[in-house]
């Protein structure tokens, strides 16, 4: 198609390719040959314009990718003084708005360049497809070779925009043109895109407050925008969506459309976040090509294609992620997991609830390999990122993105199997990196307990071997002082253990053990002294007076006492305590040493200064001998 002349008027020539390209010819003059003037000098230099569309009419923001775009990637004022290709990589989330910065870029700055060249860079046929129709507007023969030759020896200043450089299988450098001539600019979600960089690279990630606001208001076509009520609900929004640009171009669309007000639209989300992440707004062109959901499951489906079990791995990975907090996911999880599973006997419903990577792993040595790779892979499709700590996130709409396209039956499969995974990671031991790790688990606890109305305790179907699982949270709960909460869980968990174990199973008394200690620190001294007394009871009945739990549970009985004021109560207790371990254990041993040291601290309190004063110098000798005279054991006496 081209433009009919006008009489008297200068006018270009344009034609519109099969492909909705639009390439600019030449101008000409069409002036009324009767007139007699020269046909005058281009005002254009621009001679071939090769994108896709437009950008869009209401692109807002960006201002710092676009700075560096201008200082990085125009041509140089001086000819022939550029010494290397210029090529600048620009990486992020599917949605986060790569293309459109390249499309506003080639629009901004078109008579700059003598030729702007758009190819499609999602796969090697697409890169050729584009690569041969460039062949077939600038009349050259049609193989990609002579392509590059033709943009290599140009003298001219051309870019070369390669867009959705997607695929971490694909070697993009394959098909720049050679030489140091010409700007490339490459968008892509694989973040190992950037070594291709020249002269630099930029993760294009969240937009800022006011960005995404002016984005969303201008997109719902809101007259009153300085409205301080208007721009509170529009924040709201935009923190909802995670700052992403496309996420917030559709809830503009869904606002324009009279589907909710701006300030009703988290309440719809809420309901309705599947619907209307992926739905398409009919108007708006190119600018709504993809939805959010959409844009993602090309990844998706593409890690889905991949022949080897990394791919697989990736997957079950981000689908286990989505049922964690989406931020600060650590491999110490599964590292801790892994040791759970292989270290100690496990029920046969909480093997088959595991990560296949972690269950054909040796039991003398963990491989941290398909860990990583998988990671590699999710990076590579920037479906999460991964800090300078090791630590990894998600973006909020990935994470939600990711149960959504789940089955029922699949999200219940994967809650189980995300729920069992962190209480496995909860290992009961006591060094100053295990508190560490049990505090950096309570957002993934929080997080994961959440999705269930009834908790951990959706589990019970299952079977009675939940009550474990119960148990890790409540341990976790009560170590960062989260008391009550913890308290709630170990009274349902005794609950469930005298109904199904028995008053004096060793897993009822040591719930009832935890549940006591809960009670004690919440000031409710007589109902954890009384459970204590039962645990003591039983334990002496069923185990013996001198097993290692019947002498813990009178150890802390005898704090009970002393809390309550029965203070010879407790010394008693406490000297049987020591005679029984010196007779077991031995005068040595650090439970000895340990108690020997508390039974002082009582001493001194009753007035009893002199016996205390020897039993301190017998901790101190012995820890001097065992443990060396610099061990802090040893120092605090």
């Amino acid at each position: 198609m081209s433009s009919a002349p006008t009489q008297g008027h200068t006018a270009a020539r344009f034609e519109v390719t099969e492909q909705g390209r639009v390439h600019i010819g030449d101008i000409h003059n069409h002036a009324d040959p009767t007139v007699g003037s020269k046909t005058p000098p281009s005002r254009f230099r621009n001679k071939y314009f090769e994108v896709p569309r437009n950008p869009s009419s209401i692109f807002t923001g960006r201002e710092e990718i676009g700075e560096q775009l201008r200082s990085r990637c125009l041509p140089s004022s001086k000819p022939n003084t550029q010494q290397q290709q210029k090529r600048f990589v620009i990486h992020g989330l599917g949605g986060s708005g790569k293309t459109q910065i390249c499309l506003k870029f080639a629009e901004d700055h078109r008579e700059e360049f003598w030729g702007i060249f758009w190819l499609d860079a999602s796969s090697v046929e697409t890169l050729e497809r584009g690569y041969l129709q460039v062949a077939e507007v600038c009349g050259l023969d049609a193989r990609v070779s002579v392509v590059q030759r033709w943009l290599s020896n140009a003298s001219e200043p051309w870019a070369l925009i390669l867009d959705n450089a997607d695929d971490p299988c694909l070697d993009i450098s394959a098909y720049f043109p050679v030489g140091n001539r010409g700007v490339v600019l490459i968008t892509t979600r694989n973040p190992e895109c950037k070594l291709y960089s020249t002269v630099g690279s930029y993760e294009l990630g969240a937009m800022a407050t006011d960005e995404a606001v002016t984005l969303l208001l201008e997109t719902a076509e809101i007259d009153n925008r300085y409205d301080e009520s208007t721009r509170t609900a529009a924040k709201a929004v935009v923190r909802t969506l995670g700052h992403l640009a496309l996420a917030i171009s559709q809830a503009g669309a869904v606002i324009r459309q009279n589907y909710c007000k701006i300030e009703e639209y988290c309440a719809l989300y809420s309901s309705r976040r599947r619907e209307l992440l992926s739905q398409r707004a009919i108007q708006g062109g190119e600018d709504y090509r993809y939805t959010v959901y959409t844009t993602w499951e090309v990844s998706r489906q593409t890690i889905e294609k991949m022949s080897s079990e990394d791919g697989q791995n990736a997957l079950a990975l981000l689908r286990m992620f989505s049922f964690f907090h989406y931020e600060s996911i650590s491999e110490e999880i599964f590292y801790y997991t892994w040791r759970s599973l292989h270290k100690q006997r496990q029920p046969g419903w909480i093997i088959s609830h595991q990560l296949k990577m972690l269950l054909c792993q040796s039991d003398q040595e963990y491989n941290v390999y398909p860990f990583r790779a998988a990671i590699s892979i999710l990076r590579a499709f920037s479906l999460i990122h991964r800090d300078k700590n090791d630590l990894i996130s998600i973006h909020p709409l990935v994470h939600s993105w990711t149960r959504d396209q789940m089955s029922a039956s699949e999200e219940d499969m994967m809650w189980r199997q995300a729920t069992t995974t962190i209480a496995l990671s909860i290992l009961w031991t006591f060094k100053t990196t295990d508190f560490q790790f049990r505090r950096s688990m309570m957002p993934h606890i929080d997080a994961c307990l959440g999705l269930r109305e009834d908790g951990v305790f959706s589990l019970q179907s299952i079977g009675d071997e939940f009550q474990e699982t119960a148990s890790a949270f409540a341990f976790v709960y009560r170590e960062v002082g989260r008391i009550q909460k913890a308290l709630e869980l170990e009274e349902r968990v005794v609950e469930a253990r005298r109904r199904t174990l028995g008053e004096e199973h060793r897993d009822t008394l040591r719930s009832i053990h935890n549940l006591a200690i809960g009670y004690s620190e919440t000031g409710r001294q007589q109902e954890a002294l009384e459970l204590r007394e039962r645990v003591v009871e039983a334990r002496r009945r069923t185990l013996g007076e001198e097993h290692p739990d019947t002498l813990g549970s009178i150890h802390n009985l005898a704090l009970s006492y002393s809390k309550a004021g029965r203070r010879q109560e407790a010394l008693q207790l406490r000297e049987r305590v020591i005679d029984s371990q010196r007779r077991t254990l031995g005068e040595e041993h650090p439970n000895t040493i340990s108690s020997i040291h508390n039974l002082a601290l009582i001493y001194a309190t009753v007035g009893r200064r002199q016996e205390a004063l020897q039993l301190m110098k017998q901790v101190v000798e012995v820890r001097k001998r065992i443990l060396g005279e610099e061990h802090p054991d040893t120092l605090i006496q």
